[in-house]
């Protein structure tokens, strides 16, 4: 036990060789002896002094024993008493944290159920060619909106032409020109490469594959109203609404590439049709510049004619006021000062003729 230290041995052993010592004298005191009862006596007290003493020494050692061991055993207590707080804690602790876990566990389980009820909704969606058509076209809306072209104003949509075909966009150009894109979507061929057991099954796949996007290609590229028409571009863009399978043509069928721009069809993917269709945009806007530099250079033309006008017919009205004010200035000063002169003759006249009549 820490904190206690060694109970003596040796005294421990004296006051046992001491009992057994007297133990033996009593034997010997009560056997018939020749010695004489005075000796017996002596020995009989010195042997109950050396049990007094023994027996002192054994009630010392206990006390001591007490005093070490209830020290022991308060601190055990007390750290018994710390033991049982911390197991307390641990178990509120471990009661805690299986709540936690159990709620955890709860909201993956309904995350789970949403996850595999939006997948299943996704893979509906992607197994439909029709819905796999409408989902990239609503992407490419999002791309539209995202480079700020405007329907109907840069674009339009599902659009017949005079040749009677339909395609998915239609980008209004400079010049009247217009592009045409077509959305395509090979995902099956793609899924089985994805998802082929073998070798053997995806070698075939990928052959499947292939020949699935040059078909598209080919489409497009027999379309020569998306093309050859007066008021079209010389190629037409196909859009692939998804980046991973875009990068898979890339990787395992890059020759269908140059095919489609052979037969002036490009092939892009959402990141490559936003930057395409910024760089539509920059042209519509750097050709509408140009348009108002121009019809600005012929309006300051004309108004420079304007001014020169304005100028010659300003300084006309200004000679004409000029000539005006001095006319003015002269009927004001001289005309009404000789008016005046005469009104006052005439005054003088009135008031001349009638002196005579007042003197009669």
């Amino acid at each position: 036990m820490s904190g206690m230290e060694p109970i003596p041995i040796f005294a421990l052993i004296m006051a046992v060789l001491g009992l057994a010592a007297a133990l033996v004298a009593l034997i010997r005191s009560r056997r018939p002896q020749s010695a004489p009862e005075p000796v017996q006596d002596s020995r009989h007290q010195q042997m109950q002094a050396y049990l007094e003493q023994a027996r002192a020494a054994s009630e010392h050692e206990r006390d001591l024993f007490d005093q070490k061991w209830g020290g022991v055993t308060a601190q055990m207590s007390k750290d018994l008493a710390g033991l049982r707080d911390l197991v307390y804690g641990l178990q509120k602790e471990g009661v805690a944290q299986h709540e936690g876990l159990t709620q955890n566990l709860q909201n993956a389980a309904v995350q789970q159920k949403d996850l595999r009820e939006i997948t299943e909704k996704l893979h509906r969606v992607l197994s439909n060619s029709r819905a796999r058509g409408q989902w990239g076209e609503r992407m490419a809306d999002d791309i539209l909106r995202l480079t700020g072209l405007k329907e109907g104003v840069n674009y339009r949509k599902q659009k017949t032409t005079a040749a009677g075909t339909r395609p998915d966009f239609t980008f209004l150009l400079p010049g009247g020109l217009d592009l045409h894109m077509d959305v395509k979507f090979p995902l099956d061929g793609y899924v089985r490469c994805m998802e082929a057991a073998s070798d053997s099954e995806r070698d075939q796949a990928l052959k499947n594959f292939g020949q699935a996007v040059r078909r598209h290609v080919k489409a497009l590229a027999s379309r020569d109203d998306y093309k050859e028409s007066e008021n079209t571009v010389e190629f037409v863009l196909m859009f692939i609404p998804n980046e991973g399978v875009y990068a898979f043509i890339h990787e395992h069928h890059s020759q269908v590439l140059d095919e489609a721009l052979e037969a002036r069809v490009v092939v892009c993917s959402p990141s490559t049709l936003f930057a395409m269709l910024c760089l539509v945009r920059q042209a519509v806007e750097t050709l509408a510049l140009k348009r108002s530099s121009q019809e600005i250079l012929v309006r300051l033309a004309s108004f420079e004619k304007q001014w020169e006008k304005y100028v010659k017919q300003y300084e006309k009205v200004g000679n004409c006021l000029e000539s005006l004010n001095k006319a003015w200035t002269e009927l004001q000063g001289l005309r009404t000062r000789m008016l005046e002169k005469e009104l006052d003759h005439i005054e003088n006249l009135k008031s001349q003729s009638s002196q005579p009549a007042l003197d009669m």
